[in-house]
């Protein structure tokens, strides 16, 4: 397809990038830490650190993961914790020491937690204390031989560390109990300050992460993300951002979790490339917290979901402030609402411009324009060095305003899935293009819209929720002869999953199905609804039908 969107491109916007700009993401980190080295790069709960500061701590860290634990260029790490300032240090300290990492949900049970450990083959984890627990009930069987801890307060200077600390412990008991004793990441970096290491040579094309996701397919796997797939997505928003922002400091409000492939990519590498301080929100569902966040750091940018954007504009203190000093709020992870772009542009007199993207791309692959030309409804114009197509089901490519399945081609493209040739194979059309499973149609203008993310797919609070997961689990308590999920409105999240359930045991109750649920599942994939009913719909070859659900 001619590239149309290219004359609709903000004025400053450049239409190509250079993905071959750095060698890998570490050059990026000690490029941009030694031009902003006085600056602050991340603040959390009032704490802050200065770039200067980061590269010295994960260079300490990826000192200690070589020297003292002897691991080696392609081993995997995983990090698991909620936005802290330690997460950017324990990434950036294994990229520096040649690592893939893995970054985990915290809220994932220990089912989940076994799973990702087992496929990822992680010798090493950092992991908040709060999580460790489900971790040691995860672990059995898998290649973890490191474990290294961090308390939610251990950046904190000493007072606001100790305080916190003990508030988390010992009034809030937000800690479960865990049996072992661990190295702690304030250690490790203590160990690895000063120590002359030789670095691995990281090239481009070296896996930086396995990102986890159901991917196009619903099947849970690792999407393999190179350096430059990285640095090319950094560069694609960096083009887009600046075309708004301009390249003065600005403080952006990182309130979705960096485990999130969304903010890891426009945060914890997009801003911080363009030396801006990021200021992380540990726990977003505290609305009061979150909101003194925005008043205190007043950030040029927020970056959202659909239902954060409506939990704030219910909030009537929220809505009376003064909110001038926000230039933009890009909106992602899943469908903005119109409605919700209409009432938040009217009541904070500020864009919001809606973008896509997907693991697989990692993740940007459009956005809509930062100078006010924005299309409602609309996911925007492809980024530059980006390709779109939307094809039929024989893969034939289809004109304007035609329906079809998007497809992407372009520098953040995966390289394909880990372990999973199957899955890689479907995902991509013969010509070597990333089918992403979304329906859509593009304009003349180049913008797209999406006419159904992923058909089956469950998006809550901007989670992915596979129901081919909800219902694995499920069909594997006692009780449970059939079960179909689906996703059903809700004012609150976005969508909360529903199942339906065939029984062959009389006496399986609601509760007996939420308990289990629970047990396996994070809590937004735990159904909400249950209906029990004496068949399911189903095709000629047995495959469940859910739109007659719906």
């Amino acid at each position: 397809m001619n590239r149309v969107w290219l004359d609709n491109y903000p004025k400053n916007a450049a239409t190509e990038i250079n993905p071959d700009q750095y060698n890998n993401i570490v050059e990026m980190i000690d490029e941009t830490c030694g031009k902003f080295s006085t600056r602050k790069a991340f603040i959390n709960m009032n704490a802050s650190m200065t770039y200067s500061e980061v590269k010295e701590k994960s260079e300490a860290f990826a000192n200690y993961l070589i020297n003292d634990l002897k691991l080696k260029k392609g081993d995997v790490i995983m990090i698991q914790m909620p936005n802290l300032l330690q997460y950017p240090v324990a990434l950036f300290g294994a990229f520096k020491a040649g690592l893939i990492v893995v970054n985990t949900n915290p809220l994932y049970t220990t089912r989940e937690v076994k799973k990702v450990l087992e496929d990822s083959g992680a010798k090493a984890i950092v992991i908040c204390t709060n999580f460790v627990a489900n971790l040691e009930e995860a672990i059995e069987g898998s290649q973890i031989e490191h474990i290294i801890t961090t308390e939610i307060g251990d950046f904190f200077p000493l007072v606001k560390r100790k305080l916190t600390n003990f508030v988390i412990k010992h009034v809030k008991k937000m800690i479960p109990t865990y049996k072992g004793s661990y190295l702690t990441l304030n250690e490790a970096i203590e160990k690895g300050q000063g120590l002359s290491v030789t670095y691995p040579t990281v090239e481009r094309e070296d896996t930086a992460l396995f990102q986890y996701t159901g991917g196009t397919t619903g099947k849970t796997k690792a999407a393999i993300l190179t350096h430059r797939n990285i640095i090319a997505n950094m560069l694609q928003m960096d083009v887009w951002i600046k075309a708004g922002l301009g390249t003065e400091p600005a403080n952006i409000l990182a309130p979705l979790p960096i485990y999130h492939v969304f903010t890891l990519s426009v945060n914890i590498f997009g801003f911080f490339k363009m030396g801006m301080t990021n200021v992380l929100v540990t726990n977003p569902r505290d609305l009061n917290s979150l909101i003194k966040d925005v008043y205190t750091h007043k950030p040029k940018v927020l970056i959202v979901v659909n239902t954060l954007l409506q939990a704030l504009l219910a909030n009537e203190n929220f809505r009376k402030q003064n909110l001038s000093f926000i230039e933009f709020s890009v909106a992602g992870g899943m469908a903005l609402k119109p409605a919700v772009k209409q009432d938040w542009e009217k009541i904070t007199k500020t864009r919001v411009i809606e973008g896509y993207g997907l693991t697989e791309a990692s993740p940007v692959v459009s956005c809509n324009p930062t100078d006010g030309t924005d299309e409602i409804g609309s996911i925007g114009l492809p980024l530059p060095s980006t390709d779109i197509k939307i094809i039929d089901a024989d893969e034939n490519e289809l004109g304007f305003n035609e329906e079809g399945e998007l497809c992407v081609k372009g520098p953040q493209v995966m390289k394909g899935y880990w372990n999973q040739p199957e899955e890689t194979s479907k995902t991509f059309t013969k010509d070597g293009w990333l089918k992403t499973g979304d329906y859509a149609t593009v304009d003349e203008k180049g913008f797209l819209r999406i006419l159904d993310r992923k058909k089956d797919m469950i998006v809550v609070s901007g989670f992915n929720v596979y129901p081919n997961e909800v219902e694995g689990v499920l069909l594997e308590l006692d009780g449970v002869q059939d079960v179909a999920a689906i996703g059903i409105e809700s004012e609150k999240s976005g969508q909360v999953v529903k199942v339906f359930i065939v029984k062959s045991k009389a006496n399986l109750t609601e509760e007996d199905i939420k308990a289990y649920a629970k047990k396996n599942l994070a809590g937004y994939k735990v159904p909400k609804q249950i209906a029990f009913v004496d068949d399911l719909p189903k095709n000629n070859v047995g495959k469940v039908l859910r739109r007659e659900l719906r």
